[in-house]
């Protein structure tokens, strides 16, 4: 069965505080706390110059830690219709920040319906944030044009390898496990019922010509047919692109789990969406 899903109506149901470290010196990067309203941290940190650890959702509220050379004052705050963000000085450090440099983030969420079962660990699938059909389709046709790729370029193409992950571990989980599909921003998520976590591999491969396949292997063979590619001429058009593939955990747990009214806290560690975690939580209250 396929089900349709939605979460978020205004920023203020979706509130991202992230957690990180970053020791204070004399150095030359100015470390600030950026605060935004209904904005992309990609569009602030562009037109500003910011560095930041991670991306965080537009359709929210959120604090995250970013850095510059430039110095705009102890506050600088913009104001849009709906919209603001607001950069705070913290002070300076010797490193600019960096993708990545974040332990994860807290989140207070409102749900659309209460909540009766609590869960903690599900599939760690990348979400319709990264995973859109103007992101993917964009992302292939990059890794089929010959040219060096930019930085703006690599982030569509990592869309359609986290595609490609997603597509690959759902065949997996399929034949193991009784579910469903949710759907969302036309992405369907098999969401398996009475999922066994020692079952299932720790982790699983993102494409690259440096990775080891192993388990994987078949179902990306599978995966990569339907797109038009043999597993040996995909790797190979890696390889041409320099990108060497990594392993991503199958599975996540929410920690410091909260419940106050029709809102839940709670923890996740970095490159984990929230927004994945809900949707199971979703699926164990009203669906299975």
């Amino acid at each position: 069965m396929k089900y349709k899903w939605k979460i978020k109506e205004k920023p203020e149901d979706f509130i991202v505080v992230e957690k990180a470290y970053f020791p204070k010196n004399d150095g030359e990067y100015y470390l600030y706390l950026l605060v935004k309203r209904n904005l992309n941290t990609l569009d602030i940190a562009h037109k500003l110059n910011l560095d930041y650890a991670g991306l965080k959702d537009k359709n929210a509220i959120t604090f995250q830690y970013v850095s510059s050379k430039v110095d705009y004052g102890d506050i600088k705050i913009e104001k849009y219709k709906n919209t603001f963000f607001i950069l705070k000085k913290l002070g300076s450090i010797k490193r600019k920040v960096k993708i990545g440099q974040l332990e994860g983030n807290f989140f207070d969420i409102k749900l659309p319906e209460a909540i009766c079962n609590i869960s903690e660990i599900f599939i760690n699938y990348f979400d319709t944030q990264r995973i859109k059909q103007f992101n993917i389709s964009k992302g292939k046709k990059l890794l089929l044009q010959n040219k060096k790729l930019s930085k703006k370029e690599n982030f569509f193409v990592d869309a359609y390898l986290s595609y490609l992950w997603n597509k690959s571990f759902e065949l997996f989980l399929r034949e193991k496990f009784n579910g469903l599909f949710l759907e969302e921003q036309r992405e369907k998520f098999f969401i398996p019922k009475d999922l066994v976590i020692d079952t299932i591999p720790k982790f699983w491969t993102i494409l690259g010509y440096k990775v080891k396949m192993e388990e994987s292997k078949e179902y990306y063979e599978e995966i990569l047919k339907k797109e038009g590619f043999s597993l040996i001429e995909f790797l190979q058009i890696l390889k041409d692109k320099k990108i060497k593939g990594d392993y991503r955990r199958t599975y996540e747990k929410a920690t410091d789990i909260k419940i106050y009214g029709s809102r839940v806290c709670f923890f996740l560690k970095k490159g984990a969406y929230a927004t994945m975690y809900l949707k199971h939580l979703y699926t164990k209250n009203c669906i299975l």
